[in-house]
């Protein structure tokens, strides 16, 4: 199926740029999700990845998309806003939309018996823990008969660009992994690699059929992102809010780290997103 980016990236209606579709198309093309199929998406913010799936299964398919993040989250454009926009689209009869946690969804009269596959695109790392992850694994047993995972890697490739990215990722993940100081502002709660993924799903019954990595589009925003964040002033003025000193003290080095990290690359370069890696299940 021949798809055009810039085309799809109009539906959202400034909601998505063409780098994210890009990179949410990139994936899909990957995973392989075939016209026609029924696909249950966890954690769909505010609809990037569920648009181009939409796409993807043509007019004979259709797309559960669900996240328990209040409608009125977000920025520029709020989770409701933006699924608003999706659902007025000539293909939003292919998309619904559910303000839902999983275990709640699943239990609910709106959830199907058995779904083709089940999806998670970059939404574990909102996740707050390990745990978490494992029991919505479980939970999706005999619900789907795939299992489709895509999530950055912990691996800039010798990328010296995206290095910016993982050391802000891994800076929100160190601060939200205190007990007294979780921010639902932060897009990222925890990391989890890909080896951790994987053995999570193993251990939840998933038998991996195929992993590989997908560069991020030259242009994706969420290095950016990321780094702004953690180089705010807002974000420095809590790093050394809470928790016991020691650690308030490898907040700031973090901080620091992203810095030095910014400053090696070339005064016209912005930090690159890392690469993706994905992984499918039976």
């Amino acid at each position: 199926m021949s798809i055009d980016v810039a085309n799809i990236a109009k539906l959202s209606d400034g909601g998505s740029s063409e780098p994210q579709i890009q990179g949410r198309l990139d994936v899909c093309r990957k995973w392989g999700i075939p016209e026609g199929s029924k696909v249950l998406e966890i954690g769909c913010g505010q609809g990037d990845c569920t648009l181009v799936i939409a796409y993807v299964v043509g007019d004979q398919g259709h797309v559960t998309a669900i996240d328990p993040a209040p409608l009125d989250y977000g920025a520029p454009m709020t989770l409701g806003e933006a699924q608003d926009r999706l659902k007025q689209c000539h293909i939003g009869d292919r998309i619904t939309f559910h303000q839902s946690n999983l275990e709640a969804f699943l239990a609910s009269s709106a959830s199907e018996s058995l779904y083709d596959y089940a999806v998670f695109a970059h939404s574990i790392w909102y996740l707050p823990s390990a745990g978490v992850l494992q029991e919505m694994l479980a939970a999706l047993q005999g619900r789907t008969k795939h299992l489709l995972i895509a999530e950055y890697s912990l691996n800039i490739r010798g990328d010296m660009a995206a290095l910016p990215h993982m050391l802000a990722a891994i800076s929100q993940a160190e601060f939200n992994s205190r007990d007294d100081a979780l921010d639902r502002n932060d897009n990222i709660q925890t990391i989890m690699s890909p080896q951790t993924i994987t053995q999570l799903a193993s251990q939840t019954g998933w038998t991996l059929q195929n992993e590989e990595i997908v560069d991020s589009p030259e242009k994706k925003e969420d290095g950016k992102w990321e780094v702004s964040r953690v180089l705010s002033k807002a974000y420095r003025a809590r790093s050394g809010s809470s928790g016991d000193a020691a650690r308030q003290a490898f907040a700031n080095d973090l901080i620091f780290a992203v810095e030095e990290s910014m400053r090696a690359l070339e005064p016209s370069q912005v930090p690159r997103t890392l690469p993706t890696w994905i992984g499918s299940w039976v």
